[in-house]
């Protein structure tokens, strides 16, 4: 990829969004799901580009967008399952932590969603404390999550995925204990990063290739770092940092909130290294959040947290 983000080629006309260079961009990104009535948010792309999934309000379901049809099909209403989904590199599932209430109490579950065959699979039972979200490994085979103390390893029953670098299929990354944890599913051994002292990680996201960490620090700033924990580099404020996929860039949301509501929100990209920051949106009275890099590089997805709804922009390579 050559220096992405760079020119914006936006599709309809509307919300206005600057070039890096801050000149007025000639249109706006494509709204495809989403009104103040029925809300939709905190989009993911598939690994192979053609669909996108979203969630509702409060992270209550899951849906569907194909790209090519744009029809939008709901895998499951339960409650939570947008929080922590998370697309299986075979583009065929999707993997949750599902949550149900009985009164006030609340137990959560793991599942995977068949999209090919409409159905869902349990990983675990229902359980009243489970604090750590899964994470697909060993080329789709297993599924991984830290909870309670506790280093768990599912088999889903899929078979492996070409898609994924045999190289990479061991490594496993996950947050124990408010810190970065990388280890090798196969041996379920396991060492914990801490390059920033007495923080509190979160949003840690590995870049395709495997060999870099973005996350964020509670109360803190963004950062990037090799994934065996060197070459730490601080990239200032942002949150919600997902990578680009030649794991050379991020994008990500710099928001600002009163202590109750938002208060504004835009999206930006960085290098890994700290440089080339970019403003890709520049709004007063809009909130643009949770954006996700599309696979091949050419675009963006995020929500727009007024209006309730997800959009795409069209970036040039």
């Amino acid at each position: 990829m050559k220096k992405t983000v760079i020119s914006i080629l936006l599709l309809t006309a509307g919300l206005g969004i600057a070039s890096p260079q801050g000149k007025q961009a000639p249109g706006e990104p494509m709204k495809v799901a989403g009104n103040p009535q029925e809300i939709r948010m905190n989009p993911v792309w598939s690994p192979d580009g053609n669909y996108l999934a979203f969630t509702e309000a409060n992270y209550k379901g899951i849906y569907v967008l194909d790209i090519k049809s744009n029809e939008v099909k709901k895998i499951t209403d339960e409650a939570s399952a947008g929080y922590a989904m998370e697309w299986s590199s075979d583009s065929k599932s999707i993997l949750s932590r599902v949550a149900k209430y009985e009164g006030l109490k609340r137990s959560n579950a793991v599942k995977m969603f068949d999209l090919i065959n409409s159905t869902s699979k349990s990983l675990t039972s229902y359980r009243t404390s489970m604090p750590g979200v899964p994470h697909w490994g060993d080329m789709d085979q297993k599924v991984y999550m830290y909870t309670k103390g506790k280093l768990e390893v599912f088999s889903t029953g899929k078979k492996a995925s070409l898609s994924k670098k045999t190289a990479n299929s061991s490594k496993m990354f996950f947050i124990k204990d408010d810190h970065i944890a990388s280890g090798n599913i196969s041996t379920k051994s396991y060492k914990v990063l801490d390059p920033v002292k007495k923080a509190k990680y979160l949003n840690m996201t590995i870049s395709p290739d495997g060999s870099k960490i973005a996350f964020e620090v509670m109360g803190g700033n963004m950062f990037t770092m090799n994934s065996d924990g060197s070459g730490l580099v601080d990239l200032g404020k942002g949150f919600r940092p997902k990578w680009s996929p030649d794991s050379k860039y991020l994008v990500y949301m710099i928001s600002k909130d009163d202590g109750h509501e938002y208060t504004s929100s835009d999206i930006y990209t960085i290098k890994f290294d700290g440089t080339e920051k970019k403003q890709i949106t520049s709004t007063s009275d809009l909130l643009e959040m949770n954006p996700s890099w599309s696979p091949d590089g050419s675009k963006i997805a995020f929500d727009e947290y007024k209006e309730g709804a997800v959009y795409i922009m069209e970036i040039s390579k």
